[in-house]
């Protein structure tokens, strides 16, 4: 028994091991955040809160970890973006002898258009718990995040030097998790949100000397802080055909950026409630469907506009569809999972501040997904994902505070596509 809990935790360290690997740059889909955290949970579009088949469910619902039982998965991602432009304009001002605040007139794309990822995790029943299980889990996701990089400043060169052009944040979680089944239909579980993040950037600072903007004193230089949270979560199984899923993902508070104390000094994750179905209305075939909230006034930068060093974002309703039809071979045991979903997540950039977020283009609000799992033997799957991220367009009409109107009219546009590939194992 010794023997089997000791290679239980080396797996999960490697797993984690693997995953901080792979983390080396983390993309953006409902608003900051990923679309999902394993190739099945990105083909069904992240409606997974009620149906948990892989350790995804440590991030998307931690009571699902009693319907997984022992498992591990781990997933590589490529992300490839595509269409990331800034386009700049604003009115000419007196203050700059009839020039503009901006780079007007200048277009130009963003030169990061390749950027890998990865998730992973690791389930355990414990023994003697069959029938209302107790699990635990631990799991490595890649959470949130942006990164772009403009030839030039969006602010006119005559205000900046070679910088306010770049922006690199990722986030990663570690997330140890337990969950309990109550009765034959209601389980309950809870995950400690481990957080670390990671930001560069070379920002202009509204600090103004000598007739210029200051660069932030980060200058461009890698900056980690820590953060922690937790996410709590319940399933209920009304019959074999339908099952309700909720959870309750808490605000990620992280630690400081110190070397950008000047602009960004802290970017918590913000806190997002999930309320999902799975029904099976016909043999080896099961739909779902996802509601989330995600509460990004209820971080500080998120909440506050521009002017006040924030963002100026609104809160964003998520809504995702996913559908799962399953192959068996003769035993009736699964051969291939065939999958198909829709997220739709209205930008939280608003048209007011869309100058003062051309650094943070997390507008994409339309995203389609598809895969599959192959069974190379009855426990051991080959897994697939993409997502293609429709291109998304925001101008800056000018109605806000001294930026927009500075910036009236510059266009920020951005499209992706995600590529996965993995492997699920049953012990």
């Amino acid at each position: 028994m010794f023997k089997r809990y000791y290679a239980i935790i080396l797996v999960a360290i490697a797993v984690t091991a693997v995953c901080l690997t792979l983390n080396d740059y983390a993309y953006a889909a409902n608003g900051t955040r990923m679309l999902g955290f394993s190739s099945r949970d990105s083909g069904m579009a992240g409606a997974t809160t009620a149906s948990s088949e892989d350790t995804s469910c440590l991030v998307r619902n931690p009571a699902g970890l009693v319907r997984i039982g022992n498992r591990i998965d781990l997933e590589y991602e490529n992300i490839l973006l595509h269409d990331g432009t800034m386009s700049t304009e604003g009115p000419g001002l007196t203050s700059l002898g009839g020039a503009s605040f901006t780079n007007a007139g200048l277009s130009q794309k963003s030169t990061i258009n390749y950027l890998p990822g990865g998730n992973g995790g690791i389930s355990y029943r414990i023994p003697g718990t069959d029938k209302y299980p107790v699990s635990v889990g631990v799991g490595a996701f890649t959470m949130a995040g942006l990164a772009v990089n403009y030839p030039s400043s969006r602010i006119n060169s005559a205000l900046t030097g070679d910088y306010d052009k770049m922006v690199d944040l990722r986030s990663m979680r570690i997330a140890p998790g337990i969950a309990a089944a109550f009765t034959d239909k209601l389980s309950f579980g809870a995950t400690a949100n481990i957080g670390i993040q990671g930001l560069r950037s070379n920002l202009a600072t509204t600090n103004l000397v000598g007739g210029r903007y200051l660069q932030t004193a980060g200058g461009g230089d890698w900056d980690f802080a820590p953060g922690g949270g937790f996410t709590l979560g319940l399933l209920y199984k009304f019959n074999e055909m339908l099952n309700l899923g909720v959870s309750y993902e808490s605000q990620t508070w992280m630690g400081h950026h110190y070397k950008y104390k000047d602009c960004l000094p802290y970017i918590d994750e913000p806190p997002i409630i999930n309320m999902g179905v799975s029904v099976k209305p016909i043999k080896n075939f099961e739909w779902t469907f996802d509601t989330r909230y995600i509460n990004w006034t209820n971080v500080k930068l998120a909440r506050n506009g521009p002017e006040s060093g924030g963002f100026g974002w609104g809160d964003q309703w998520v809504f995702a569809t996913g559908g799962e039809y399953t192959f068996k071979d003769k035993k009736e045991q699964d051969k291939l999972k065939l999958r198909l979903g829709y997220n739709y997540g209205k930008s939280p950039i608003q048209d007011h501040v869309v100058f003062a977020n051309a650094l943070l283009p997390v507008i994409i609000e339309h995203h389609l997904t598809t895969g599959f799992s192959y069974f190379l033997t009855k426990d051991l799957s080959l897994d697939f994902v993409w997502e293609h991220h429709f291109l998304a367009t925001k101008t800056d009409n000018g109605e806000g505070d001294v930026y927009s109107k500075n910036g009236s009219g510059t266009k920020i546009s951005a499209a992706a596509d995600l590529l996965g590939v993995g492997f699920g194992y049953s012990f």
